[in-house]
């Protein structure tokens, strides 16, 4: 019988003497010894490391050490493979075509003509992603979790080209994911082969003293810095941070006209700047913040109107900033963090050169996408006000020893925006509590490029290629988790605050019902799973999630010291296994808090 790759090289032959354009015809096969991977000399470093990326990943499919060569060529001009195929990365590909010159700078094209499939991006960052795209669609290999162990590999050691076009580019243009300690797992490059890693500039958080530093204006503009109980207040140091600059002065615009054009001049490609408050609300007492915020607070009394002056000083400043931008600054964009005093909707508009970045738990969504018949939502006041827009998503991870995933809720919060807006801003903290909470991150990256992918899709892909036969147990596993979440944090309540040991383990009658089925639900993948590797990826969940099921009970039963020592003696297992939590201190936190230890009363 013909071997799969005996029977496409028919296939391509075939079609090649019927004068069929290859680039329209059958699947095009990619032996390792007939097939070359080429980048121009010189190439950026993204482009270099695409390369290396198929090289290594291509051979690891195909279950060879060889293969895949990689060939330097002038630009523009690849050297296709002796009766083989080629793939061109970047400006090895020839002259970039128009459709890319048209993305964004992480955008790519697949293209194939004839034996050269050309992986070519908008940038060199493009290519990879361009390169980490063409992984996943025609050699099965997709990154679900650090390392090898948790990334998918073809069940068949063949790999071959069988698709058309793919132009692509990211909908979240700048994505980043943090607190992801790469050295703890031995795979410092998986967050950025995820995409995670696409911030195009600085930071959008609590800046203010980075754009304010008293080393720099303190003696020239001593007026910018706040009044408190009558004095002013200048930090001692650049990095303090529990101040706020005063907005309502006009030499802060002067100052911050004077940081930004100094911040760009450093920083050239950089896409955008953010001037966002320090975390606290010490707004300043001067004389003209304390009549605005009286004007507010005689107007509405009862209202939250500490709020609404701040953000009407904060956001008419920032008006201000994104107008001389304009004028001095083309093309770059102007950060405002809508956040606890500022999160009020301003009463005017807002430049179109402004990004609004928000601060939404999506853990929460329905609190900000659900309102009263004829009210508008949380989410809404703000889409309908923001030009761009932006949010900062804590998606723990630490502060948490129990599954707490909602692919289905990004899905749905990234639509709406979708609906909107061609592209926004995204950053998520991670704080890796793999154990619990598995492919997360994989697929939330995903669902930044594409919002229109189906999370339960990408989670039955990741079941499919990691746990065999006990997949489908697997996926409704992973299913019912997300069902669990939405139960204990809306149905239930309270809600699941980070840290907050004491009461994030309360359960009701129907939690505990769907606690039980998740268990079911491994002990049958268990029984299922034929291979060590499936086994113990299931072990890894399967150990997690009893010690969150140990603490549900604990919690019900909080004087059981049978419970407490059985959740104890759990922890020594997890807190040795990097793969469980982020921190192994809140293991024993969460035992505490929840525990009515009998010898204390």
């Amino acid at each position: 019988m013909l071997s799969r790759l005996h029977m496409l090289t028919a296939l391509v032959l075939a079609f090649a003497a019927s004068g069929l354009s290859l680039s329209q015809a059958a699947p095009l096969p990619l032996p390792p010894d007939q097939t070359v991977v080429v980048v121009a000399k010189n190439a950026p470093a993204a482009e270099q490391d695409a390369a290396k990326l198929l090289q290594t990943w291509l051979r690891k499919a195909c279950g060879v050490a060889n293969g895949f060569e990689i060939l330097n060529v002038a630009p523009s001009s690849p050297s296709p493979a002796a009766n083989g195929t080629t793939l061109a990365l970047g400006s090895a590909a020839g002259p970039m075509d128009p459709r890319v010159a048209s993305l964004e700078d992480d955008g790519f094209l697949i293209h194939r003509e004839g034996r050269t499939i050309a992986i070519t991006g908008h940038t060199g960052d493009g290519t990879y992603y361009g390169a980490v795209d063409f992984l996943n669609r025609y050699a099965g290999v997709r990154f679900y979790m650090p390392t090898e162990f948790w990334t998918s590999l073809p069940s068949s050691h063949m790999v071959a080209f069988d698709g058309g076009d793919v132009l692509s580019q990211p909908f979240v243009n700048s994505g980043d994911i943090s607190r992801y300690p790469p050295n703890d797992y031995g795979d410092p490059d998986w967050l950025r082969r995820i995409g995670g890693l696409r911030r195009k500039g600085g930071t959008h958080q609590h800046n203010i003293f980075s754009i304010f530093p008293p080393a720099e204006f303190a003696q020239s503009h001593p007026e910018i810095y706040p009044m408190y109980d009558g004095q002013r207040y200048i930090p001692a140091t650049d990095t303090a941070a529990a101040w706020q600059i005063d907005f309502a002065e006009p030499g802060t615009l002067i100052a911050a006209e004077q940081s930004l054009a100094e911040y760009f001049q450093k920083n050239p490609s950089a896409q955008y700047i953010a001037v966002s408050i320090n975390d606290n609300d010490r707004w300043s007492q001067s004389e003209l913040n304390q009549k605005i915020v009286a004007e507010f607070q005689a107007r509405h009394p009862q209202g939250d109107y500490k709020s609404e002056a701040a953000s009407d000083i904060y956001w008419r400043f920032m008006n201000q900033l994104a107008a001389w931008m304009k004028q001095k600054l083309p093309g770059k964009l102007l950060m405002g963090l809508a956040y606890r005093l500022t999160s009020t909707v301003p009463a005017f508009p807002l430049e179109d050169n402004i990004v609004v970045y928000t601060n939404y738990h999506l853990s929460e969504l329905p609190y900000y996408t659900e309102s009263a018949p004829g009210q508008p939502t949380l989410l809404d006041q703000w889409l309908v006000a923001a030009p761009h827009f932006g949010n900062h998503e804590w998606y723990e991870g630490a502060g948490y020893v129990m599954p707490r995933i909602y692919s289905g809720y990004w899905s749905q919060f990234l639509r709406i925006l979708a609906r909107r807006y061609a592209s926004v801003f995204m950053h998520a903290e991670a704080y890796p509590n793999w154990g619990f909470d598995g492919p997360k991150y994989y697929i939330m990256a995903r669902l930044w490029w594409d919002p229109q992918l189906d999370p339960q899709a990408l989670t039955r892909q990741f079941c499919d290629d990691l746990f065999g036969p006990a997949a489908p147990a697997m996926f409704q596993y992973f299913s019912k988790l997300e069902d669990l979440w939405r139960q204990l944090d809306s149905t239930d309540g309270p809600k699941r605050k980070i840290d907050v040991w004491y009461n994030q383990f309360s359960t009701s009658y129907s939690s505990r019902l769907m606690i039980q089925h998740c268990r079911d639900l491994l002990q049958q993948a268990t029984s299922l799973a034929q291979t060590t590797e499936q086994q113990a990826r299931i072990a890894l969940f399967a150990k997690c999630f009893s010690f969150s099921e140990c603490l549900f009970n604990l919690a019900a039963q909080p004087d059981s010291v049978a419970l407490h020592d059985e959740a104890v003696r759990q922890t020594r297992d997890l807190a040795k296994d990097p793969w469980t939590v982020f921190s192994p201190d809140n293991l024993t936190q969460a035992i505490v808090a929840i525990y009515h230890d009998p010898a204390k009363k």
